[in-house]
């Protein structure tokens, strides 16, 4: 488990796009202040984001802390499938060119959080 680092500067607003996803699991951090839906749990998802504000960044792994509806727009005609395992979701298989270009399309407004070892922290606030 990482150990969550919450940055004393303003927190930023970004416009995200997930390349590819590593696995999703429910949140089970504390202390964590959520501005979406505070009182819904969260999915934390890790894998790979593209933050298309910072220009000078390629996508790198993080991790974004979002609700099931929201997950659901994400997935949403992907054809995408997902494995339980260790009480973690996997894509069944990795996900192929088309998968990550369709899933990479889902633009998400993004609150970052600050940094969990050298994994971004992001937190979903509208995918459209």
């Amino acid at each position: 488990m990482y150990e969550f680092v919450k940055l004393a500067k303003k927190l930023k607003m970004a416009q995200i796009h997930i390349t590819d996803i590593q696995y999703i699991e429910i949140n089970s951090q504390d202390g964590l202040d959520f501005k979406y839906k505070p009182d819904v749990p969260k999915l934390k998802l890790v894998g790979n984001i593209l933050n298309i504000e910072n220009e000078d960044e390629d996508e790198e792994e993080g991790v974004l802390f979002l609700t099931q509806k929201q997950l659901n727009q994400v997935l949403a005609d992907k054809d995408i499938e997902l494995k339980v395992q260790d009480d973690r979701w996997f894509p069944n298989r990795a996900l192929t060119k088309e998968q990550s270009k369709k899933v990479g399309l889902v633009g998400i407004d993004a609150e970052f959080l600050g940094s969990a070892g050298d994994l971004k922290c992001f937190e979903a606030l509208k995918v459209f």
